[in-house]
């Protein structure tokens, strides 16, 4: 029996509102200024998507945070923005700003913010920038200054009607600057979906339903456009976006891609320079992963989990499917719509699952995003030894022990 522990592949963070202050440059204070006492005025809650029974605070207490984490064996996150200065919507997570000069602002307000809240915990927290690709010259700036500054990935920007598509090669430099540094970027679930009104039930209803079409517009067209032959080692993790199009998608794909394609002998007679090159199995299998969050197994079936993904028996199957070399486990903590605290009962049915073998259950839970997002195992360690639990045990489920048998340090 064996101890592991959860990266959560999806977590969401703020400042306070005031907060952000200290980070708005000196040219946009009074702007800011004016921003914050709007929002304060109005009485809108200090707070994005957020489950009431975790607290404002969760969204920027780190002690609190690490505390409310740790108790159901979560050592380490990825982190996308939960509000950023300037924002319209807080309920956005890549936000719509009052001006294009006040969105840069409030992007580079939040990022400087975010690489000091993963710095509170070093090697624990992979800060995902917010970039914008409206300005290419800007994003390459942006993308190494990430770097330079310890974040952990890149956020995919929305594709919003009259933005560049991702297949046009006018984002080349983007591409190269975000392979060059060696980060991933994270096509976070709901990016580029259009803002739904008048707000309620339809509206939300209709963003749970159609999101997922949005986030996987990239799928597509970095396979299409040819981005993956030009910079084989650009690695995209689709978090939140659910699952159940992928393999669908993959499959009209194939077809449409194959040989025999109506649409691709139309397509060749428009631009006989086909930009892309191989299989969608094969793309999938270089450049793509799947961040399962907030993980439920009806996301994508455990028996599909429970193979390996890749290899020779991705391309064997007849249908496609994730697979254990691929998935990744999130908790989206602090949504409302986050597994915690109800995370032990989910967590049990994929370990317990007879197709997932201990080195399945490993690569899900933890080696699979310590590989994409670059945690040091070494430094996660003895925060594993801590907290972690045991799997293996099929007849008892993961060996979670309860908080009080949890030191902190």
């Amino acid at each position: 029996m064996s101890r592991t522990a959860i990266i959560s592949v999806d977590g969401h963070v703020k400042a306070p509102r005031a907060g952000y202050r200290d980070y708005v440059e000196q040219r946009y204070l009074d702007d800011f200024d004016r921003w914050l006492q709007a929002a304060e005025e109005s009485g809108l809650p200090d707070a994005g998507n957020l489950n009431p029974a975790f607290g404002v605070e969760a969204q920027w207490d780190s002690d609190r945070r690490l505390d409310a984490l740790e108790s159901h064996g979560v050592v380490a996150e990825v982190l996308f923005p939960n509000g950023q200065p300037f924002q319209a919507n807080r309920l956005e997570d890549f936000a719509r700003m009052q001006s294009p000069e006040l969105a840069a602002a409030g992007r580079h307000a939040y990022n400087r913010w975010l690489a000091d809240f993963c710095a509170e915990v070093p090697g624990r927290r992979a800060g995902q920038a917010v970039v914008a690709f409206d300005d290419i010259d800007q994003a390459v700036k942006d993308v190494h200054w990430a770097k330079e500054h310890g974040l952990g990935g890149i956020m995919m920007p929305p594709l919003n009607p009259g933005g560049t598509f991702f297949f046009d090669p006018v984002l080349d430099p983007v591409w190269a600057a975000i392979q060059d540094v060696g980060l991933p970027i994270s096509q976070h679930g709901g990016s580029g979906a259009p803002a739904y009104s008048p707000p309620g039930f339809a509206s939300i209803i209709c963003l749970a339903m159609e999101h997922a079409f949005f986030s996987g517009r990239s799928l597509w067209q970095l396979m299409i456009g040819g981005v993956f032959d030009r910079f084989p080692d650009l690695q995209i993790v689709y978090v939140e976006t659910e699952a159940y199009w992928m393999a669908p998608m993959i499959h009209k794909l194939e077809q449409f891609t194959g040989m025999g394609s109506d649409w691709m002998g139309f397509a060749r007679t428009m631009n006989r320079d086909a930009t892309m090159s191989r299989s969608p199995r094969e793309y999938w299998e270089s450049n793509y992963h799947a961040g399962l969050s907030p993980f439920n197994p009806t996301m994508s079936p455990i028996d599909d989990l429970g193979r390996d993904g890749s290899g020779p028996e991705l391309f064997e199957s007849p249908e496609f499917f994730i697979g254990s070399d691929k998935a990744m486990f999130g908790v989206d903590y602090p949504h409302f719509e986050s597994n915690l605290p109800s995370l032990e009962p989910t967590l049990g049915e994929l370990v317990g699952h007879p197709a997932i073998t201990e080195e399945r259950a490993h690569k899900i839970l933890f080696d699979n995003a310590a590989d994409v997002y670059g945690f040091d195992r070494a430094v996660l360690q003895p925060h594993v030894d801590r907290v972690g639990f045991a799997i293996g045990a099929k007849e008892s489920g993961p060996g979670i022990p309860a908080r009080s048998e949890r030191p902190r340090v």
